[in-house]
């Protein structure tokens, strides 16, 4: 019988594939998917950007929010400041210590000698500055503790089983702390001019079993806060060795000093110390603390 012809499609043992594409439809292919690819790229640094630049406005949000620590501001004065104000009478040296309303102008008094007015500046007045006497405290969480911004600086320490913070921003405000931590008289006293090591100290303020209270003197010695504690009025100036007494009834007398504390970032210091105690500012409701 005669064999059929084969359809051409089948015919024959090897069969031709589909036919290249031609260059031009090739390019076209390459230039969409690049297109494609930068509009991606560009949209996803769009995004990048837009979510970076909102992290920074509301870093700068939290950084910039008032946090209220309360009764922290000074006590300003306007009262002038008067032509004497450190002048000799007889053996005492009298150094302006500022003016209260219904008391008039108020006055250090000093043996005389035992102070030396090229060495000081300020003339401010006493308690202008206020020193803490009754600490504010949050523990482990509160109102002030959630505020804080978590690259604030804060300085701390420990006392017994009591792990104390004190944002670096209340102390520069009041310069004196007289805190108890674990029934432990403790003064904490920052230096705003002093070498970062040195900056804010911690001293124990017992002279003869007797706690002495301190005050800011509102003025300067060597750039050195002066202090005056509120039963003497003697005048204590930070050094080496502790905070001295160099006038009045204390003159000589040394309070040795506990700690250095050197600021760490409120993030850090409460990841590390998630139940400490914090202090926040000061009750002002209460009156001056015992002589």
């Amino acid at each position: 019988m005669p064999q059929a012809d084969l359809p051409p499609s089948t015919a024959g043992p090897d069969r031709a594939g589909p036919a290249p594409l031609p260059v031009l439809h090739r390019a076209l292919v390459l230039a969409a998917l690049s297109v494609l690819v930068f509009f991606i790229t560009s949209r996803c640094v769009a995004l990048w950007r837009e979510w970076k630049s909102l992290k920074d406005e509301l870093a700068t949000l939290r950084n910039t929010d008032v946090v209220g620590y309360p009764g922290i501001t000074p006590q300003y004065s306007f009262a002038r400041v008067p032509a004497d104000w450190f002048h000799d009478e007889g053996d005492f040296t009298l150094l302006w210590g500022g003016w209260r309303a219904g008391q008039g102008h108020q006055w250090f008094r000093v043996p005389r000698g035992e102070v030396d007015p090229a060495r000081i500046t300020g003339l401010i007045g006493k308690d202008v500055i206020r020193a803490i006497d009754y600490p504010v405290v949050e523990c482990g969480g509160g109102m002030y503790w959630s505020r804080i911004p978590d690259d604030a600086a804060v300085c701390g320490f420990r006392v017994g089983g009591v792990e104390t913070a004190y944002p670096l921003t209340v102390l520069e405000k009041v310069l004196v702390v007289n805190d108890t931590v674990d029934e432990r008289p403790c003064l904490v006293l920052t230096s705003p001019y002093s070498p970062n090591e040195e900056r804010t100290q911690v001293f124990d303020p017992v002279v003869e079993g007797r706690r002495l209270n301190m005050g800011m003197s509102g003025y300067f010695h060597d750039n050195r806060p002066v202090l005056f504690d509120r039963g003497t009025e003697s005048l204590w100036v930070g050094s080496a060795d502790g905070l001295v007494a160099i006038a009045g009834k204390h003159k000589g007398q040394r309070l040795p000093r506990v700690a250095r504390l050197q600021p760490v970032s409120w993030s850090r210091w409460r990841s590390d110390h998630p139940a400490c105690r914090l202090v926040v500012g000061a009750d002002r409701t209460r009156q001056e603390p015992p002589l």
